[in-house]
């Protein structure tokens, strides 16, 4: 699914002579992501993640490398700063394309399991952890779906029926308890599934993909991490979950309004996410095979509420 733009071995060199001066030696274009195109690109000393973007305008791009960079000044060590171009770019344009690259970092992306779900908890606990003030970063609300937009979707004509019934049934009489919380903010990731990271001797080396990245609520970026990564045959394991929340705690303790409304959070997870995908697929035209697959989501709240209730 990463290979949406076609670039030909011409267009991988002219982009890489943006950076640097040297042959490209090979390239392929991986499978991975959604809204971008990867691919892996080798000169003769050197490894690098190429990224077109198919769905964030330039702005956004910038609005996520200035997250990135917040990030490396205050040491967050897992994510990745990626290179500017000769002429000081953290973001290139080539003819109709734009995107950034990355130095290729070598890792697997990891199944989910207690380790992992406890490496990914600690991760996301320091990401929580890192100090503002946070001037000059963007608000999540510019590229992800949290809590009050998503109430505020399910008041709109365009809403689907089912999304709209699920939030009724799952979050229903507390949501507004869930909305008088005054909870923790900060940066959030807003996409911290599993496979948006590397692992290597069974220890997280690096946080990807910080494209929903903003200032946002700590439950909810726990809450959409959870929903993808605690997973056992598709469905979220409340055993997975108890460990990925050993990793949280090892770095962040939970606040006591967080604890109370986790079980909401992760539905808000959810629910953030199936947004996500009706906006790209249902409404929009980024992929239309995909247009119901917002319904997975859906499925996934329903079968956890059936499970915690």
């Amino acid at each position: 699914m990463g290979d949406y733009t076609k670039l030909s071995f011409e267009d991988i060199q002219s982009i890489t002579n943006l950076y640097v001066d040297a042959m490209v030696v090979d390239f392929r274009p991986l499978s991975l992501g959604i809204s971008n195109s990867n691919y892996e690109i080798k000169t003769s000393d050197n490894r690098y993640l190429l990224k077109v973007s198919n769905d964030k305008n330039i702005d956004q791009l910038l609005g996520e490398m200035t997250i990135l960079a917040y990030l490396k000044e205050n040491d967050y060590q897992y994510s990745i700063l990626p290179f500017k171009t000769k002429k000081d770019e953290l973001v290139y344009t080539f003819n109709n394309v734009y995107g950034v690259l990355f130095p290729f970092i070598d890792g697997i992306p990891p199944g989910p399991n207690d380790n992992t779900c406890f490496e990914i908890g600690a991760s996301l606990a320091s990401l929580h952890s890192v100090r503002g003030p946070f001037e000059g970063l963007r608000p999540c609300e510019e590229l992800s779906y949290p809590e009050q937009v998503i109430y505020d979707y399910c008041q709109l004509e365009q809403c689907p029926c089912d999304f709209k019934a699920a939030f009724d049934e799952f979050i229903g009489d507390r949501s507004e308890g869930y909305f008088s919380q005054d909870f923790a903010k900060g940066i959030i990731h807003g996409d911290l599934y599993y496979d948006n990271t590397l692992f290597d001797h069974n220890h997280i080396k690096a946080v990807l993909d910080f494209e929903q990245s903003g200032i946002g609520n700590f439950i909810l970026d726990l809450g959409i991490s959870i929903s993808g990564c605690c997973l056992e045959k598709g469905r979220i394991s409340p055993c997975l979950i108890e460990s990925y929340l050993k990793g949280y705690e090892s770095v962040r303790p939970l606040p006591a309004n967080e604890k109370e409304y986790l079980n909401e959070a992760i539905v808000f997870g959810l629910l953030s996410i199936s947004l996500w995908r009706i906006k790209r697929f249902k409404e929009g035209n980024l992929n239309p095979l995909m247009a119901d697959s917002y319904k997975q989501l859906l499925y996934r709240a329903e079968i956890f509420k059936q499970t915690v209730s």
